[in-house]
């Protein structure tokens, strides 16, 4: 008994390095736009995976995702509203009649000039970022959001724990200078710097029960 009561703790152990050494991967990772699809965060690690984040597929490409719609879509907002940004994406990661990655869901419709989901994706301007101090804030924020390093057994991760209850079901936002038809529709969650949020009931419908 105590020869395997040793063991499983010698595996526990090796299995808590593994995790570590993932993690550490993921923060010290270049920060590019287009890395590997390869190596997932193994969720049989996570000694719990928070709510918003179940279902939800993550590695270096798809951080670097989020971080593209952060830096674009909402550099110049204050965090909490990147912060609702990144909620609403992943809110549709979550939905099913969304694409089911944070890629996916952030270059939908991308080839559809002026017609996809975020703006900058199909606007014909090179992705690229130019302004290296938003560039790391966004990855930075993004590594926190996605729990990349741990959330300490919280529900969420802390930066999303910040929203208020109706942000964090969020599904569509726009920004106040234009007024899409699709609002009408919608039910209005919040506001944050120059952005409002709605949440579809439709989109909710299709998304586990929300936390």
């Amino acid at each position: 008994m105590r020869y395997r009561t040793g063991r499983v703790a010698g595996i526990l152990r090796q299995g808590l390095l593994q995790a570590a050494a993932l993690a550490a991967a993921l923060l010290l990772a270049p920060m590019t736009a287009h890395a590997s699809t390869a190596d997932y965060i193994p969720r049989y690690l996570d000694i719990r995976t928070p709510e918003h984040l179940r279902g939800v597929p993550i590695n270096r490409e798809q951080r670097d995702c989020l971080a593209q719609a952060l830096y674009h879509e909402a550099r110049g907002e204050t965090e909490l509203g990147r912060i609702a940004v990144a909620q609403v994406i992943l809110n549709r990661v979550r939905a099913r009649v969304y694409p089911d990655t944070i890629c996916d869901v952030v270059y939908e419709n991308r080839h559809m000039k002026n017609r996809c989901q975020f703006s900058f994706a199909c606007d014909g301007v090179s992705d690229r970022p130019r302004d290296a101090k938003s560039w790391r804030s966004a990855v930075r924020l993004a590594n926190g959001i996605l729990c990349i390093g741990g959330c300490a057994r919280r529900a969420a991760s802390p930066e999303i724990e910040r929203l208020s209850r109706g942000l964090k079901s969020a599904t569509h936002y726009h920004a106040t200078y234009v007024r899409p038809r699709w609002a009408r529709a919608k039910k209005r969650v919040g506001q944050i710097g120059l952005h409002i949020f709605y949440r579809s009931e439709r989109v909710a419908r299709t998304m586990p029960a929300s936390y």
